[in-house]
């Protein structure tokens, strides 16, 4: 595992970096967010990397922070994220906002990233909201939740009216997830119940 490089950056670009290691020059991938924060060609750079081993290729992908990478890392634990998307998640929305999101549940928010669909989003949220909502307020990768929107008030109106229901909590969330997923309609708490309960009853 190379948990790091350090050396000087001779080439920059949106999506890549080389950077000069004891005379190897070592391609490393990474996201805009990073570019805007990796300084400028010339200077000694220390990035942080996660090498990503296949049959037909090694490839470096680097970050400007450990949040960066710790996000990488649990965006391409997700069944059908790989690498190139992972990066491009987070190219498209901040660490913050992309938490916020998982924890809104706000499949439209993550579905507006590129190469990101409704099913993609609802696979998200449904595999990373308890990692997110578990982490430790002291750890690296703890990140900030925004305020409860309307949206989100409606998410959590339904989840709760699906648990007075019987529903367990993790069943009700993935009910709700894969009806917005699939759908571009305006819902309220009581339109999703309803569909729900529709849906569960075929």
């Amino acid at each position: 595992m190379i948990a790091f490089v350090q050396g000087q950056l001779v080439e920059k670009q949106p999506s890549s970096i080389v950077v000069s290691v004891g005379g190897l020059g070592l391609q490393i991938d990474i996201p805009i967010s990073s570019y805007e924060a990796i300084g400028g060609v010339g200077k000694d750079v220390h990035v942080f990397t996660h090498l990503s081993v296949r049959e037909d290729a090694w490839s470096l992908y680097g970050f400007a922070t450990t949040e960066e990478r710790i996000l990488f890392r649990q965006l391409i634990s997700v069944s059908g994220i790989g690498p190139k998307l992972a990066l491009s998640i987070l190219s498209g929305i901040s660490i913050a906002d992309f938490a916020t999101a998982i924890m809104n549940e706000d499949v439209k928010a993550l579905s507006s990233i590129s190469g990101v669909g409704k099913k993609t989003a609802a696979r998200l949220v449904m595999e990373l909201r308890e990692s997110i909502s578990a982490s430790d307020p002291g750890s690296a990768i703890a990140l900030p939740i925004a305020s409860s929107g309307g949206e989100h008030s409606i998410i959590n109106d339904t989840v709760m009216g699906l648990i007075a229901l019987g529903y367990e909590r993790a069943d009700a969330r993935k009910a709700v997830a894969k009806i917005t997923a699939h759908s571009d309609e305006d819902f309220t708490a009581e339109s999703l119940i309803r569909t729900v309960l529709q849906q569960r009853g075929r």
